[in-house]
């Protein structure tokens, strides 16, 4: 009788946890897509009050507008939109999940509208989001600066 209900417990958890790793990946797919529309409305409603949004490598990058290291829900959402992009089109090559953090590896192109066209920037990315209580609290970012390529459509 013990280990039926030591066995059922740990099945109980197992199944708490893995809709609790599928509720944090809806919330990072949700955030991704909200981020890549540059959807402010959406983004400050999942950002955590105190979120950070950090891409170590962008410290030493010049003409970037960088270092992007932003602390609270209101810098990000200004650092975000001080970049003056259309939107972001990623690529996923790969995705997944582990302890609270949804691991997006591939590209990411920011769109520019200009006045002679469209501009893309494309860069190979990892984009690792940190989700807790329903929000997301932090956004890491390791980008390929020197990879960048530019495209105009």
């Amino acid at each position: 009788m013990i280990r039926t209900l030591t066995a059922a417990a740990a099945l109980a958890a197992i199944g708490g946890s893995a809709l609790a790793q599928e509720t944090q990946e809806a919330v990072a797919e949700a955030y991704l897509a909200a981020y890549q529309a540059q959807d402010f409305a959406a983004l400050e409603a999942l950002y955590a009050e105190d979120a950070v949004f950090i891409d170590p490598t962008s410290e030493a990058i010049q003409g970037i507008g960088g270092p992007f290291d932003w602390t609270g829900r209101e810098a990000i959402l200004a650092g975000i939109r001080a970049w003056g992009a259309t939107r972001l089109e990623y690529t996923v090559d790969r995705s997944w999940s582990a302890s609270g953090h949804v691991v997006f590896d591939g590209a990411v192109a920011a769109i520019y509208e200009t006045q002679t066209g469209t501009v893309a920037y494309r860069y190979p990315i990892v984009t690792i989001v940190t989700v807790g209580n329903g929000q997301v609290t932090e956004h890491r970012d390791y980008t390929d600066f020197s990879g960048m390529t530019q495209e105009t459509r």
